[in-house]
């Protein structure tokens, strides 16, 4: 029984000399870590990451530039100027009212002029002798008596031969008749307007006027 304790012992004594004997490994030291290394790393992964974005993002195709179309500008309203114009008299004859054709007068003694003979301004020579004529219709009440009612030169120029005529016959209400004056154009150029009128008794009515120029 002694033996095999002694071999024991011999082989724990050669482990250990063996592990005396053993190099000594040292472990490996942790290496220094360089702060300004680390940030330089970060910047460049960063800037190659933008690169590596910017080159898979598509291109951007540029906008149309829309251009304002200038508006209408507003076209200034005309001024207003002032005319002047000239107004020429031109003497007019005498026109006197007349009783409405058609229409019965409710007095006694009316009438209508229907025509003149020659007409209103009608230019004559110096000295022509014509007659003056105005066709007239009785629109009153009552008839012009041939042996009451006569016909005379009233107011304006002097250029009949006689002042005043007999009717000669009797002028029933609605009839018409033709009043007939000899007369003379002046000697002198000029114009000239007379008035004539019907005359009952001392009553006058139906006034006839007539205009001439002469040359």
């Amino acid at each position: 029984m002694a033996i095999p304790k002694t071999k024991h012992l011999i082989w724990f004594t050669a482990l250990v000399l063996i592990m005396a004997c053993a190099p000594t490994f040292a472990a490996p030291a942790a290496p220094t870590i360089d702060p300004y290394a680390i940030s330089t790393y970060i910047a460049q992964t960063a800037n190659a990451a933008s690169t590596q974005t910017a080159a898979a993002m598509p291109s951007l195709t540029p906008t149309t530039t829309f251009t304002s179309t200038p508006r209408n500008t507003d076209t200034p309203e005309p001024t207003a100027t002032a005319t002047v114009i000239f107004l020429f008299y031109t003497p007019s004859p005498v026109i006197l009212p007349t009783q409405p054709s058609g229409n019965a007068s409710s007095k006694n003694y009316a009438c209508e002029v229907i025509s003149i003979t020659p007409a209103n301004g009608t230019v004559l020579g110096s000295r022509t002798d014509f007659d003056a004529k105005w066709k007239v219709k009785n629109i009153g009440k009552k008839d012009w008596e041939n042996n009451s009612t006569d016909y005379i030169y009233l107011t304006g120029d002097k250029f009949h031969k006689v002042a005043g005529y007999d009717l000669g016959k009797t002028i029933k209400a609605g009839e018409t008749r033709e009043l007939i004056v000899d007369m003379l154009a002046p000697k002198n150029a000029g114009t000239y307007t007379t008035n004539w009128t019907l005359r009952v008794g001392s009553d006058t009515f139906c006034t006839l006027s007539l205009t001439i120029v002469v040359q």
